[in-house]
This record gives structure tokens, sequence and C-alpha cells, in this order.
């Protein structure tokens, strides 16, 4: 793992339509961390922050440091869509629904 991954993955992410959508499907944090790493783009949170910070003050324009900043909102809804017991709505609520998304 390395800054370098890290870095790697916001220049394909930002662009790479197909690899947000198998991270955006991905039913579980490791699920996620397998296509990361079949990919080679395996990183640590820090270093993802580290990476995020590189690339923001390599920005020229106001509209590509947007960009990056919205790449970077996916990337922690996703994470925290994807931690144990962060579902959202009903199944939080106390009530013995189903979690509708199947994430208990």
């Amino acid at each position: 793992m390395t800054v370098g991954n890290a870095i790697a993955f916001i220049k394909r992410g930002m662009h790479d339509s197909e690899l947000r959508e198998r991270l955006s499907s991905a039913a579980s944090i490791w699920a996620r961390d397998e296509i990361l790493c079949n990919e080679r783009l395996q990183f640590s949170q820090h270093q993802f922050e580290e990476a995020y910070y590189n690339q923001l003050t390599l920005c020229q324009e106001a509209e590509e440091a947007d960009q990056l900043k919205e790449f970077k909102m996916w990337w922690e809804l996703l994470n925290h869509l994807l931690e144990p017991g962060s579902c959202p709505g009903v199944c939080q609520g106390g009530d013995s629904s189903p979690c509708p998304t199947g994430r208990l």
C-alpha cells in the first residue's frame, strides 16, 4: 500500500465509470478491498487523504478542484455505506423490519 496507489486510484477513478460502478456495487468493505486489490490499487485511508490533498494542490482551475472534491465525497459516502450497521432508514429505527439493502 502506497500513496502512489491512492493517487493512481484517484486519477483512474475520476475517469473510469466502470471501476466506480464495480466499487459502488460492492456488498461489503471486503468486496470493495478485493476489487482494489485486483486492480493493484491498495491504500489506507491516511494514504488516500494524503493523495487527495496532493492532487488538490495540483488543480489549476476551480472546476478541476470541484471534480476532485466530488470524487472524494463519493468515496467517503461509499465507505460509510459499506460500514457494518450503517444502513440508512428503517433498519436503524429499532423495528424488526429486514434491512432493505441487506447490510446489517
